[in-house]
């Protein structure tokens, strides 16, 4: 399949010289919507549509408000507020707007809401006494005009600093690129760069300069521009390329998402990435569409540029191989990649790709080198590599499962150790031995996409749902005491499994015992329900679950405390704060909460009463321990 680049990758906001003016379905009317900012005087971004975030594509702009809040945030056009929002994280203060051409618009992370619209939602927060809430107001409750301040920029919600967050929705409510509609506040002449480019093994037989395992590699910049890799790359089999490159807009500092990604092969394009629209679909599609085993284990996130097994979430175009590169011995693949942002600055990369051939030196070659016995295990999918140091005269290796064992000899020898390869979907070991030494795997079963699948033994009982896994997943289960290892956390999962299993030295009281997820030294609280002395739980992460007690209410520290404000800060360290709730002489008072510097401040419906009697502020944590303070409204010292 041969694409043409000029039409494939060339923004909408470019095409529309040439009359190609749609997306989504939807004309791009450019012109029509202003900059919601300061419109008409420059501006930057720190983030833009596409943007790799921790679980989800950025799905709008971000622009930047002087690293301050109180900004004055104008209507991009006519229209009216379809919806109002007040959230703890996410887009923390948001206005959704419907226009007359159907598209609609999205402030995010704001700091009030003016006006009217303030007093609406304060005085809807009062009657549902709740901090969070979601408002849909009649379409002719709160129209607005083009230009018209209906907010101040803010740092609510998730936001990392002060900025507004904005989206340009279609009317399938699908997210479109903003910069397609001609906003000339932002300038960009700059092209994106290439960070790291990695080379993925895509099946036991394949190998990377000799190896199974995922390489990267380092793009080298030229003086005319474009970029090469230093070093030669021998394949054979199946390639994957992953792709870690972002764009750079002048004056800011901030790296961004790419626009488009071309990648050819010997000529033909076999890969097209562009990003004119995202639909607006469930956001852990995402985490099957970058190298989520690189993210996890602090590589930073690499976009495949193939379309992986078990991907629905089709936001790229390529050839009837998926974009995967097939090379066999004495084959020369030129591979070009060409990426760009929505300004049509453009980058590219150009590599050759070597056919192994099979007798090279790096196949089965050992060193001299000693090195202690020891046998390693890694997983890559549903491939398991087994490196082993060992020494004997017989270095076989011996997998142990169910009434059944296979035996396999080195494939490769790598630093002088023995590398042996095991398809995880034929087979499920719970421990090889090599010489003297045995490795304990606790492989399980294979549990296939697709289907509803519930895994039961001694040590545990997984649900799996049709829409759990992205693809086949080798389940393996161990359990020590009150922990409770589920697979590896760098295995992504698309929706919620359910656990349930049998800890050991829980109390009879189990109150305050819940299920927390534990990596890198912390404890994230997941809760669960108790089923006897079975410990029932969801997740949306696998790794080591423990079980354990959390019985320390939130600390709870009144900052001010007087007739005009009353101020909090707020915190639990273990579970997290779940609720909190404040009466001044029996009355709820609103209280406004940040969770990222843990405050929490009193919102007066009345600006004009002052508080006065009693206060009662009660926190609870998501274990339900509560702490209470109590005490009498301070009046001002004559």
């Amino acid at each position: 399949m041969i694409l043409k680049r000029v039409i494939i990758c060339m923004s909408i906001a470019f095409q529309v010289v040439f009359g190609a003016t749609r997306a989504s379905g939807q004309e791009i009317p450019r012109g029509y919507f202003a900059f919601p900012i300061y419109p008409g005087n420059a501006n930057s971004l720190s983030g833009v549509l596409g943007d790799l975030r921790s679980t989800h594509f950025h799905a709008g702009i971000d622009i930047r408000t002087q690293q301050r809040e109180g900004l004055p945030v104008s209507a991009s056009a006519d229209g009216y507020v379809y919806k109002l929002g007040v959230q703890r994280s996410g887009y923390g203060n948001v206005i959704f707007l419907k226009h007359p051409n159907g598209y609609s618009t999205v402030y995010g992370h704001l700091q009030s809401f003016s006006g009217a619209l303030g007093d609406f939602v304060r005085d809807e927060q009062y009657k549902a006494q709740t901090f969070e809430i979601e408002l849909f107001p009649d379409s002719t409750q709160f129209p607005v005009k083009k230009g018209e301040t209906i907010a101040l920029s803010g740092n609510t919600g998730g936001s990392g600093g002060p900025h507004l967050h904005f989206e340009i929705r279609d009317r399938f409510n699908n997210y479109v690129n903003p910069l397609a509609f001609g906003f000339r506040e932002i300038p960009d002449k700059t092209p994106p760069v290439f960070v790291n480019l990695a080379l993925r093994p895509m099946n036991i037989e394949s190998r990377l300069n000799g190896q199974i395992d995922r390489k990267t590699f380092k793009p080298v910049k030229l003086p005319d521009g474009t970029y090469k890799l230093g070093v030669p790359v021998m394949a054979k089999g199946t390639i994957g390329i992953e792709l870690q490159a972002h764009d750079l807009m002048p004056g800011t500092g901030f790296k961004h998402g790419l626009y488009c990604i071309e990648v050819t092969v010997d000529g033909e394009e076999v890969f097209v990435f562009k990003l004119d629209s995202i639909p607006n679909r469930p956001s852990r599609y995402y985490n099957n569409l970058i190298d989520y085993a690189a993210h996890r284990n602090g590589e930073g996130r690499f976009l495949k540029c193939y379309d992986p097994e078990g991907n629905d979430f089709k936001i790229f175009r390529t050839d009837p191989f998926n974009g995967l590169i097939h090379i066999a011995a004495g084959e020369t693949k030129d591979i070009q990649i060409r990426i760009y942002d929505s300004f049509n600055n453009s980058s590219l990369l150009k590599l050759k790709m070597e056919g192994e051939k099979e007798g090279m030196e790096n196949i089965k070659t050992k060193t001299s080198d000693k090195r202690a016995e020891e046998i390693w295990t890694a997983q890559s999918g549903n491939i398991l590599k087994v490196t082993s140091t060992m020494e004997g005269e017989d270095l076989s290796a011996v997998f142990y499962g169910k009434e059944k064992e296979i035996i396999l000899e080195p494939v490769y020898y790598q630093s002088n150790a023995s590398v042996y390869l095991l398809d995880l979907g034929h087979f499920s070991p719970d421990s090889v031995q090599i010489a003297d030494r045995i490795v304990s795997l606790h492989y399980k079963d294979l549990i296939p996409a697709g289907k509803q699948v519930t895994y039961q033994d001694e040590v545990a009982a997984i649900k799996f749902g049709p829409s759990s896994l992205f693809n086949a997943f080798p389940l393996s289960l161990k359990k020590e005491f009150n922990v409770l290892t589920v697979g590896a956390p760098d295995v992504a999962l698309r929706e919620p499994i359910e656990i349930s299993f049998l800890p050991e030295n829980v109390p009879q009281d189990k109150k305050y015992w819940h299920a927390y997820l534990y990596e890198g030294n912390s404890y994230s609280f997941i809760g669960g329900n108790w089923i006897g002395d079975s410990l029932a739980f969801k997740t949306r992460q696998l790794g080591k679950f423990v079980a354990t007690a959390d019985s320390t209410g939130p600390v709870v520290k009144l900052l001010v405390n007087s007739p005009s404000q009353i101020k909090a800060r707020i915190h639990d360290e273990l579970s997290g704060i779940d609720t909190y709730r404040l009466q001044v002489n029996k009355e709820w008072i609103l209280m406004q909460y940040d969770y990222k510097t843990r405050l929490i401040w009193s919102d007066k419906l009345d600006k004009n009463r002052p508080f006065e009697g009693e206060l009662l502020l009660e926190v609870t944590d998501k274990a339900g321990n509560s702490t209470i303070l109590q005490t009498e409204i301070r009046k001002p010292k004559k």
